[in-house]
């Protein structure tokens, strides 16, 4: 049986970093973002329905989706938010559900999400991993990062669940307000300490 390590984090706080470091010591990442681009290409049952609840307007004009349209049109519309969320969520966790079927060989399985915890797949998890640091450097790493305003910035962590739920909630909460040396060194310790790495 596979060991499911889940690892969220909010924007700006490290989570790509510390995934692809992961994939680095062989460990079998299975990436949200990756997977929510997959269900909605041109052509899957998913885009069809994406259209059939949001109109041709969200494709480009080779029938690709169009994520810029489809993010003005959700961003400040809960409703249409909610609307999204019906279409998305299923798609994204059945394809969770058979990449994890397929990886059933790996040691480690790492479910690689932002909304971790929002759509509930922290309940397939082992344990869960969140990175974590202070909003005051979350907002200069995503303004740096992004080159965005403060206020652009903060709408974005406004949008996701509130940094102390996901510490609550999580296994191990690992500090990134340092280098990502220090942030690795924090997710080695853990790892050795529950025999998912050699010593």
């Amino acid at each position: 049986m596979s060991y499911i390590l889940g690892l969220t984090g909010g924007i700006g706080m490290g989570k790509s970093t510390l995934s692809t470091y992961l994939k680095t010591l062989g460990f079998c990442v299975l990436d949200a973002d990756q997977i929510a681009r997959k269900v909605v290409k041109k052509g899957t049952p998913g885009l069809r329905r994406l259209v059939q609840t949001f109109d041709q307007k969200i494709l480009t004009p080779e029938g690709d989706l169009d994520r810029t349209i489809l993010g003005k049109i959700v961003f400040d519309d809960p409703k249409m938010l909610a609307k999204l969320n019906t279409v998305m969520i299923p798609l994204i966790k059945a394809e969770y559900l058979t990449q994890i079927a397929h990886a059933k060989s790996a040691k480690v399985i790492v479910l690689d999400a932002p909304l971790l915890f929002e759509q509930g797949y922290d309940e397939l998890c082992d344990a869960v991993v969140t990175v974590s640091l202070p909003q005051t450097l979350q907002i200069k790493r995503i303004m740096a990062r992004d080159h965005l305003a403060k206020e652009d910035a903060l709408a974005r962590i406004k949008h996701q669940l509130p940094d102390e739920i996901r510490r609550k909630k999580a296994t191990v909460v690992l500090d990134s307000s340092g280098t990502v040396e220090e942030t690795r060194a924090q997710m080695i310790k853990w790892l050795k300490t529950n025999h998912l790495i050699e010593r």
